[in-house]
């Protein structure tokens, strides 16, 4: 089944926000880059759209066309009011955001703001940021040890009505499957024989390749 091309809106036009922006480009997605200083949005000018204005306004926000983008990342570099700010804007136009924080009391204030995932430029590269934002099956990714991640994973069309077993995710990928979240129910723990049904989510872990590939096998 052929992924769905996003659009994403991008404010900021740093090496963060280029980064993903390029990225995201380079995965087929629409991108629309924003940034107030027209030098920084000139090396994305002839790939993807861009517009030059404060994100801080929520009439420019609107104007350029950010209420229907899929998904916003703020990646706004040291100035924490405008990052705040834009924040604020986005989750107004009720966009799932991802903020780019300078350091770890900005990302709180940003969780508080709404944010529904931060991110730490010193950990978290802006390539791959847009690898995770795109892959739609993935919910959550998170870092457990050393390489080592959990991810919860909408089960996909080719996953529904096969065992674990049959699946061999362990085999084929290298990743685990630890719980079944089914609605209200939780599995744990699992068998081989559990079946996989429709609307199930899977705990897995494994390192971020093997889930990464994983996911991109069994995109929805």
């Amino acid at each position: 089944m052929a992924r769905k091309m996003k659009t994403i809106g991008i404010i900021g036009a740093g090496r963060f926000g280029t980064g993903a922006a390029r990225e995201l480009i380079r995965l087929g997605h629409e991108v629309l880059v924003v940034d107030r200083d027209p030098d920084a949005l000139d090396p994305l000018a002839e790939m993807c759209h861009t517009a030059i204005g404060n994100a801080e306004s929520m009439e420019f926000l609107v104007e350029v066309g950010f209420k229907d983008v899929d998904a916003a990342i703020v990646a706004i570099g040291d100035d924490q009011t405008a990052s705040n700010y834009a924040t604020i804007n986005c989750k107004d136009l009720g966009l799932y955001v991802v903020a780019k924080a300078t350091n770890v009391t900005h990302g709180k204030i940003l969780e508080r703001l709404g944010a529904d995932r931060v991110m730490y430029p010193e950990y978290d590269s802006g390539i791959r940021l847009a690898r995770l934002l795109t892959r739609s099956s993935i919910l959550e990714m998170v870092e457990l040890y050393e390489e080592i991640f959990t991810m919860e994973l909408q089960a996909g069309p080719q996953m529904i009505n096969h065992t674990l077993a049959e699946l061999n995710l362990t085999g084929r990928f290298g990743v685990q499957v630890v719980l079944i979240v089914r609605g209200k129910h939780k599995l744990f723990p699992v068998s081989a024989q559990d079946r996989v049904l429709e609307g199930d989510k899977l705990m897995c872990i494994g390192t971020s390749d093997s889930l990464n590939q994983l996911a991109r096998r069994y995109q929805k």
